[in-house]
């Protein structure tokens, strides 16, 4: 399959011939539709910031506002089905089970994996996502519209969610 990697940081992106991922037990495998950009991408891919340049795994396929089919899954997902659109956000899994997870803080979670920079994300045609973090998308949303609520909407929508309460 091919997939946009980064090099090294400050290099342009390199679209390469890759295996195409296997989804591990809890995962689903994504052929991917559409996949946004985000700041934060620019941000992984320059090496600009110590903590995602700390963070960030070698030769990492970034992209974390996904949308794509479900194609296949991990035997121990139930929830999903074969041909589902579901879209991947900044967070490819957490804990679950620290303060923050507990009290819907995730996005807190010290133990978070984020998708794009610590596993390989959305610029390739297939990857991996934690069947927990594939969320389903409503058909009267394109997949284009979608993409950029993963990440962009979700900030949004949580800090207006936030505001009211």
């Amino acid at each position: 399959m091919r997939a946009a990697i980064l090099p090294d940081f400050g290099q342009p992106l390199r679209l390469e011939e890759v295996p195409r991922p296997e989804p591990e037990a809890d995962e689903v495998l994504l052929q991917v539709e559409v996949c946004g950009v985000c700041h934060s991408d620019l941000h992984i891919a320059e090496g600009d910031l110590a903590g995602f340049r700390a963070a960030t795994k070698a030769r990492v396929v970034p992209g974390h506002e996904v949308v794509g089919r479900v194609v296949a899954k991990g035997a121990a997902v139930e929830h999903l089905a074969l041909g589902d659109r579901v879209g991947v956000a900044w967070l490819h899994q957490t804990c679950g089970v620290c303060e923050p997870c507990r009290e819907g803080n995730e996005n807190l979670c010290r133990k978070a994996v984020v998708t794009g920079m610590m596993v390989d994300g959305g610029y390739a045609e297939f990857m991996r996502a934690k069947a927990s973090h594939a969320l389903p998308i409503p058909a009267g949303l394109s997949s284009a519209e979608a993409a950029p609520l993963f990440c962009a909407g979700v900030t949004v929508y949580r800090a207006l969610k936030n505001a009211t309460r």
